[in-house]
């Protein structure tokens, strides 16, 4: 396998994952479908888009910021799982009273999604090669790195 940047890294787990979550979504509004009809589905949709949805968001703030400062790095993250969070409430509160779509199919799906495209970023992140450190030699002074003496 070669070695691959972070950011070839980063666009390999949305890939995966937007995929593996296309395929869940499709799978679980079927199931949804058989055991509780429109309902049913209607959960599995709503909960495959808002559990997928809210976590490729995060790939997609860190692809974006990934040649910014660790710091605007962070800063992005955070500010936007605010967001989602923020979202996330207005929306659970949005639903509460709803009768379109089951609850229960909603919740077991938003479980499983949840898990299932955090597993599947996890493997594309891990299996990337990604080297620790700058191959070519320079340090971040453009250097090598001075050993303090002994006393």
């Amino acid at each position: 396998m070669a070695t691959t940047t972070i950011s070839d890294a980063l666009r390999s787990a949305l890939r995966q994952a937007g995929l593996a979550l296309v395929v869940g979504a499709v799978v679980a509004a079927l199931v949804g479908w058989l055991v509780q009809g429109g309902p049913g589905l209607w959960g599995a949709l709503v909960g495959a888009a808002t559990a997928g949805g809210f976590l490729l968001i995060t790939a997609v703030v860190m692809l974006a910021t990934v040649h910014a400062p660790p710091s605007t790095t962070a800063a992005a993250v955070l500010g936007s799982w605010l967001l989602k969070m923020v979202v996330l409430l207005l929306l659970l509160m949005a639903l509460r009273d709803q009768q379109f779509m089951s609850k229960a199919v909603f919740g077991v799906v938003s479980a499983v999604a949840l898990v299932g495209v955090l597993a599947v970023e996890t493997r594309a992140v891990l299996k990337a090669r990604v080297p620790y450190v700058d191959p070519s030699g320079g340090g971040a002074q453009g250097g090598s790195v001075e050993r303090p003496e002994q006393p």
